[in-house]
């Protein structure tokens, strides 16, 4: 069984109405609170390549609709069939 995490720094973040509100409604979308969101997005970002986690915000940002595998694929492919100069 896992040990609970030990918690006992806070850290205050001034929000307009409008960020809070989207905070909560991603949060929600994730099935978690506001403060296990951020959380899990620090963690998250905090083990990511900067590349890596340029596409992730970018997906996110776009809300998941584009296919982020197929948009690759296709680059590697249109990549692969140019020459390089020497």
């Amino acid at each position: 069984m896992a040990m609970p995490i030990d918690r006992k720094n806070s850290f205050h973040l001034l929000l307009s109405d409008d960020e809070l509100n989207l905070l909560r409604l991603l949060a929600e979308r994730e099935g978690l609170n506001a403060s296990d969101y951020l959380r899990s997005l620090v963690r998250q970002m905090a083990g990511t390549p900067p590349h890596l986690a340029q596409v992730i915000r970018l997906g996110a940002a776009l809300g998941g609709k584009v296919d982020l595998a197929k948009a690759f694929a296709s680059h590697t492919m249109a990549t692969k069939g140019k020459k390089k100069a020497r």
